[in-house]
């Protein structure tokens, strides 16, 4: 594989919550980014990108390809479809998946490209939407080394990056860290629900909490939206969340790891979801913890009180 000392013109498929930040980062940094996904396309020629027909078109334009997909299914389209990256017939691609999705779908995408000459790295990036705008998104790089050191400079438009070595490891890292997050959420809604039932004020609990040892920084984030009952702007959605942690648990399956604890958050973010919170900010998974269909949710043995 060749991999040129600048990769001033890029490809991106497919531009969307995380994409669209990436993009207009690069672009402001000089970049020329070819672009396609299948909806409209506006809001990417807005900001400077330029439209694709296909991910056949995206390949015949660029050396490099950034690859945001929301699903395993939707990148084996990308790559093998009949305007896929493959039908472009090129051995000289740099693929660069910053999405998330099962570890052997990665894998399998992976190994149908190198067979046909092509290098693929994963390199998820952990962070929301408006956290990629400010460059604040962490990449967990993995992959050839070489062919990282090369793209590293464009993946800085996402934010910081820790290379961790070979391909997969970026995917693990991501589920540990998302894993984290989506039980720090939900913990403190839980929280915060249990001070309000017991008659504290919100706003008190937040502010008491916020500084001590009990805090997080998703309690930080999300419990004074939280109190406010405010859920917008949207940083992450407990729709989004499900799809990152379809992916957790199918990787979790695949290894042999018990996931009791998150199993229980898909439920909370599922419901969520149910009631009409799945498209707004993550920090509404309170209303479900208040609501009664929270103690249908709890899993594991019936708790026994301390005088039974």
């Amino acid at each position: 594989m060749i991999i040129p000392n600048s990769h001033l013109t890029v490809g991106l498929v497919a531009p969307g919550k995380i994409g669209l930040p990436f993009a207009a980062n690069l672009i402001n940094d000089g970049y020329t980014v070819w672009g396609y996904r299948r909806s409209s396309m506006a809001d990417f020629e807005a900001i400077g990108g330029r439209a694709a027909s296909s991910p056949k078109d995206v390949a015949e334009r660029a050396d490099v390809i950034y690859t945001c997909v929301t699903s395993a299914d939707a990148l084996d389209d990308v790559i093998d479809g009949e305007q896929g990256l493959l039908a472009a017939g090129r051995s000289d691609l740099l693929v660069v998946d910053i999405g998330a999705m099962p570890l052997s779908r990665k894998e399998s995408a992976r190994d149908r490209l190198a067979a046909h000459g092509i290098t693929m790295l994963d390199a998820p990036v952990s962070g929301t939407p408006p956290m990629v705008s400010e460059r604040r998104g962490v990449v967990f790089g993995s992959g050839d080394a070489d062919a990282f050191d090369s793209v590293r400079p464009a993946l800085g438009a996402l934010g910081s990056i820790v290379y961790t070595g070979e391909f997969g490891t970026g995917s693990k890292m991501k589920f540990v860290a998302n894993t984290l997050v989506a039980t720090h959420v939900a913990i403190a809604a839980e929280a915060l629900a249990l001070g309000t039932a017991m008659g504290l004020d919100p706003h008190v609990v937040v502010d008491t909490i916020k500084p001590s040892a009990a805090s997080s920084v998703m309690f930080g984030v999300r419990a004074p939206m939280m109190a406010e009952g405010r859920f917008h702007p949207v940083s992450g959605t407990a729709a989004s969340m499900i799809d990152v942690m379809d992916s957790i648990m199918a990787t979790a399956d695949e290894v042999g790891a018990a996931m009791p604890v998150l199993s229980v958050v898909y439920k909370i973010c599922a419901e969520a979801c149910a009631q009409d919170y799945g498209e707004v900010d993550i920090a509404a998974v309170i209303r479900v913890l208040e609501s009664a269909s929270a103690k249908t949710l709890a899993t594991g043995p019936d708790l026994v009180s301390a005088g039974g």
